[in-house]
């Protein structure tokens, strides 16, 4: 196995072993007596923050928006636009989601979670650049990029068609809402429930899944007809035939 793709594996691992955190790390080294964000760097610093969620988002979002003011109507009416003080959001995600690090201030939190006025004073003494850094890359985890976009926009246009199957290679979009939609509605298994099934029931799940909606798409009309072509992995890695394991949109057909 690669280094790389060992890397992918145990990240993916952490993530799914432990989905309630996410660990950035950032590549440092020393200028004039401060511990600063460098891509070339031979240190490198750690920090843990709580996942993302929608709530957390939610409640960040109401608390730093504001309307401001950019023009007036004729007649006299103010023109107004949501913004939201960046600075101020990013201030509260560190006291709500900041967990720990690896640098030499302790994080400590409060009976309701956020982390206390004392501790936030002295984390806030950390050189700007690194906190940002940490910032930053924490909020990785949670942005779309522009091509995850594009992808997924290409292929809802295959799933949601008329006459569509399913897609091969889903990406992470496609892939989560048809799987956790046909075992959600089939099983009433939930998103925390999936990672922990055994993967070859997964797989025999899926491939009837996928049979019954083979079956109902001949029933219902001369267009139907059977799965796709696409592979499916087993134990060891090792690529066969799905057999039809495409995945349609659940009550699609």
């Amino acid at each position: 196995m690669s280094s790389t793709a060992e890397q992918i594996a145990r990240k993916e691992c952490e993530e799914l072993f432990d989905p309630d955190h996410i660990k950035v790390k950032i590549k440092t080294s020393w200028h004039l007596g401060f511990c600063l964000p460098d891509a070339e760097g031979k240190q490198e610093e750690t920090a843990v923050f709580a996942t993302m969620t929608f709530g957390d988002n939610h409640i960040l979002d109401k608390a730093t928006s504001m309307e401001v003011k950019i023009g007036e109507r004729i007649g006299g009416d103010d023109v107004m636009v949501k913004t939201t003080d960046i600075n101020e959001y990013k201030r509260l995600l560190i006291k709500r989601n900041l967990l720990s690090w690896s640098l030499d201030i302790p994080i400590e939190r409060d009976n309701s979670g956020w982390m206390t006025a004392g501790c936030y004073k002295r984390v806030s003494n950390v050189p700007a650049p690194l906190l940002d850094a940490f910032v930053r890359k924490f909020e990785e985890s949670v942005e779309v990029s522009e091509d995850e976009e594009h992808k997924i926009a290409r292929q809802c246009a295959i799933l949601f068609s008329k006459n569509g199957h399913g897609v091969t290679d889903a990406c992470e979009a496609v892939s989560l809402f048809c799987t956790l939609g046909n075992f959600s509605e089939k099983f009433g298994i939930t998103k925390e429930q999936l990672p922990k099934m055994a993967y070859k029931d997964f797989l025999l799940l899926k491939i009837m899944i996928a049979k019954e909606s083979d079956s109902l798409r001949v029933q219902n009309g001369p267009k139907g007809g059977g799965g796709g072509n696409t592979k499916i992995v087993g134990a060891g890695g090792r690529s066969k035939a799905s057999r039809g394991v495409k995945i349609p949109l659940p009550g699609s057909g």
